[in-house]
């Protein structure tokens, strides 16, 4: 599955991104990244991530279902692929533009999640 795109901004010195994708795993990962320019040397990446694991999807996906009334049952027969398609729709109208957001919105009806910082 590709990636779907919450947010992109390029700011002077700085480029941000919010990212969903689904890794080897079968895990939900969602990437907050931001890449800083260095004048003409090497700049540096600072990511975010969050990750729902894979037994957790289908509560998501339900918990998605319920918020935005059913629009997770207009999307395909797979379990992952409904959930796609309900984050890409979600993406398109501007829903969570920041991590701060998925991570409230997960804590908030008890989906569990791990957060890790990757600096480079």
């Amino acid at each position: 599955m590709k990636e779907i795109i919450f947010a992109s901004e390029k700011l002077p010195r700085k480029l941000h991104t919010l990212t969903a994708w689904l890794n080897m795993d079968g895990d939900l990962v969602f990437d907050d990244g931001e890449v800083y320019s260095a004048g003409g040397g090497k700049g540096r990446t600072v990511d975010d991530y969050l990750m729902v694991r894979a037994g957790y999807k289908s509560r998501m996906l339900d918990l998605l279902g319920q918020a935005f009334r059913g629009i997770s049952d207009t999307c395909g027969e797979a379990p992952d692929d409904r959930l796609f398609c309900t984050l890409e729709r979600m993406a398109r109208s501007g829903h969570w533009k920041s991590l701060d957001e998925i991570e409230i919105w997960l804590m908030d009806r008890d989906v569990s999640f791990t957060k890790q910082k990757w600096v480079k």
